[in-house]
């Protein structure tokens, strides 16, 4: 998106908006700016954009080139230009580096990673020919170090975070700027599983975070916002971290006692 203000009417694509940061995302988007058309392996999850007149569901697994490239014909048929992309489908796993299975681990890659490349390719020839734009990749914290039994995940975020910023080098020169929103534990589907059933792993994320709480949605999709829109501007190949100031701090010193 080029540096002309708030542009109203501002068309964006979104992977995964059928749940979490991906739909929330998307909610905002057509509250405040524009169209949006959306990918989603789950047909029914898509049917609330289908509802709207400024919005479209596309269905298809983000591991297919042509789904990626459905979803911003479809932008640009329907609304005239695509202005940004939010690559906002992941999945996760849990197992032990010797114990969880490859063919796990390759779908893990193929979400986080592949699709990631594919909804790059499919976006920039649109974003080039609206004049320029942004791609928002979600990756996590998680990508900043390693945890126990999560390596598929962790390793699959650690990757699409340099595959980011090697885009925005990319890209740079055609007014596309690539960042990424990596955050922390936040209250979605894909964490659903710890809330309901490890609430000690739950609480010890929650102590560990200064802000000493777990992440919103919302919170998590104002920080997509800004960096598909033209208030950044000037910002590319960025990752910014939204953890509650999770890593801010060293694991030198216990967590801090809890306030409530």
């Amino acid at each position: 998106m080029s540096r002309d203000g708030d542009r109203t009417g501002a068309v964006a694509v979104v992977t995964g908006a059928g749940s979490g940061l991906g739909r929330a995302f998307a909610e905002l988007w057509l509250e405040r700016h524009g169209p949006v058309v959306g990918l989603d392996l789950e047909p029914d999850r898509i049917a609330w954009l289908d509802e709207r007149p400024d919005a479209a569901g596309v269905p298809g697994d983000v591991t297919d080139p042509e789904a990626n490239a459905v979803m911003v014909r479809t932008a640009e048929e329907r609304f005239g230009r695509v202005d940004a992309a939010v690559l906002a489908a992941g999945i996760s796993a849990w197992g032990r580096v010797e114990e969880l299975g490859l063919d796990v681990y390759d779908r893990v890659m193929d979400v986080n990673v592949r699709g990631v490349v594919h909804g790059i390719r499919a976006a920039a020839p649109a974003l080039r020919r609206a004049g320029g734009g942004a791609v928002v990749v979600l990756s996590s914290t998680s990508a900043s170090a390693g945890e126990p039994d999560h390596w598929a995940y962790c390793t699959s975020k650690a990757a699409v975070t340099n595959l980011a910023r090697s885009a925005a080098m990319d890209l740079a020169p055609d007014g596309i700027r690539v960042n990424v929103v990596a955050p922390g534990p936040t209250h979605t589907e894909l964490t659903r599983p710890i809330r309901e059933t490890d609430p000690d792993k739950y609480h010890q994320l929650r102590v560990n975070m200064p802000m000493q709480r777990w992440g919103e949605q919302d919170e998590v999709a104002e920080a997509i916002a800004f960096l598909a829109g033209p208030a950044s501007s000037f910002v590319t190949a960025a990752v910014l971290p939204v953890d509650g100031g999770m890593t801010g701090r060293t694991p030198q010193l216990p967590a801090l006692p809890l306030t409530t």
